[in-house]
Formats: structure tokens, sequence, C-alpha cells
């Protein structure tokens, strides 16, 4: 049987980390004057945000100043009470009714807000928050760190994995966002918040998950013209087999493709199904 590597501790940039637990990508940014953390990844295992904690103090003696919520799923909002001695917690004005309404004691409320684009100054660094924008109710943010050529935007970014089940935002909103990634902001990495199973990607990575929503909402287009019904498990078997040659490798192919069909349809009906 092969070796397993379950947790590790990867630089992205001189003074930018990324910890992984299993499928959890954790990052923070070293400064003279304290740390940035984004996400704690609690859920999954308990263990991690203590985790993420010695594997900040293997770098660096300062403190973490700020914890910042990618968005409020659990899986990766959880557990950043170990950081509450010294850090404020910062999330995206939606995120906050739903982070309290867990009463999860590890996870404290975001207590710095915003909905439009936030700087965050610390230690002569500056990294810029801006609200992704993909729903009225979503609450998922980039992160851009300019001087390490970083982004980080949780989940949609995930290099030749199919999208998450039903789409997490409106498809047109998404590709917006794809392309404006590519053509105002400057990175060379960018980081998925999971290991599926790389943990980082390029410019390139967000221009083919881009090109995948153009290319099903055509697999769709081509299945309607043929006579199928929306959603339908023939539907999903012709756009598969339009789909097959450029993404049959992805991950999640299988898995997620009729989801993926679902979400678009129901997206664009206004329908907005359950991101999460």
């Amino acid at each position: 049987m092969p070796t397993e590597s379950l947790a590790e501790l990867v630089r992205f940039a001189p003074d930018a980390y990324g910890v992984r637990w299993v499928n959890h990508v954790a990052l923070f940014i070293v400064t003279d004057a304290g740390v940035i953390l984004v996400d704690a990844n609690g859920q999954v295992n308990p263990r991690t945000p203590a985790l993420i904690k010695e594997a900040i103090r293997s770098v660096t003696t300062q403190p973490v100043k700020y914890v910042v919520y990618s968005h409020s799923a659990f899986d990766h909002s959880t557990g950043g009470a170990v950081f509450a001695d010294t850090a404020r917690f910062v999330g995206h004005k939606n995120a906050v009714d739903r982070i309290k309404a867990a009463n999860d004691p590890t996870t404290p409320a975001p207590d710095i807000v915003f909905d439009k684009k936030m700087t965050l100054e610390l230690g002569g660094r500056s990294v810029d928050l801006y609200p992704a924008d993909l729903s009225a109710t979503d609450d998922y943010i980039v992160v851009h760190y300019p001087a390490g050529r970083l982004a980080m935007f949780v989940d949609l970014v995930q290099p030749r994995n199919l999208p998450f089940r039903t789409l997490l935002g409106h498809p047109e909103r998404i590709v917006e966002r794809f392309q404006w990634l590519e053509e105002k902001l400057d990175f060379d990495v960018i980081v998925s918040g999971h290991a599926s199973p790389q943990m980082s990607g390029t410019k390139q990575d967000v221009v083919e998950q881009r090109v995948y929503y153009r290319d099903l909402s055509d697999a769709i287009a081509a299945a309607r013209a043929a006579g199928l019904a929306d959603g339908s498990p023939e539907m999903a078997t012709l756009a598969g087999s339009i789909l097959h040659a450029k993404y049959g490798a992805w991950r999640r192919f299988d898995e997620f493709l009729a989801l993926n069909i679902q979400g678009m349809i129901a997206w664009r009906a206004g329908k907005s199904p359950s991101a999460h």
C-alpha cells in the first residue's frame, strides 16, 4: 500500500503558507506585526485549528491577528476560537447570521464585516478581500495578496475538478468573476482551500474552469435541440458524451455532471438551488 500524506505545511510565496489536513487547506501570511489566517477548517477534524496554530508557530513567533472566513460553510469556518486570544475575525456580512445561528463556541462570528472591497493592513503588508457576489445570499470572498502574487478563491477554483454539485452561485456571475480574476488581479498561484488533489493552481486553471461553464451551457443547448427534457437522464447522457473528451478525466465528472446540469438550469430559471 502506498504511503499517504495526511497533513503538510507548504510555502506558496516567501511569506505565505498553506496548511493541509487531508482535503482542507488553510492559508496564512506572515508579517512583522502578526499573521493573517484564512480559515480554521475545524469541522472534519476538530484538532485541525490547533494543528494550524502549531504550523504557524513553526515558522514565526508572531501571533495571529486576523482570522478571515472564506465563507460560512462549516467545514472551512469551524474552530477559529483557538486564535481568539490575539485575533479579530473577518467575514462577509452574509456570513455573520449563519455563523451565529450555529451557536458553536469554537467559531466566533466575524467582528469585522464587509460587503465591498476591504484591505487588511498589517506589518507593511496589504491583503485585499473582495466579495465574490455569486448570488444575492452568497458569502464567498476572494483573497488577494499582491506582494506574494497569490490569490485564494475557496471551492470555486479547484484545478481539473467539476464544480460542486448544483453550482455554488449563478453560472453567469461565476463566469464574470472568473474573467475578473483573469484580467484584474495579478497572481501566479491561486489556492482553492482543498487538495483535490492539488492545493493550488495558476491563472490557466481559472481559464479552464471558466471555459467549462461555457462548454456545459453549450452541451445543455445541444441536448435541448435534440428534444431532450431539462435535467433528464437522457440530457445528462448526451451532455456527458459531448463533454467527455475534454473533461472526462476531471475529478468528479461522473459524480457531479448531472448535478451541474440541474444547477445551471435552476439558477438560470431563478430557482437558486442550495449551494452548500
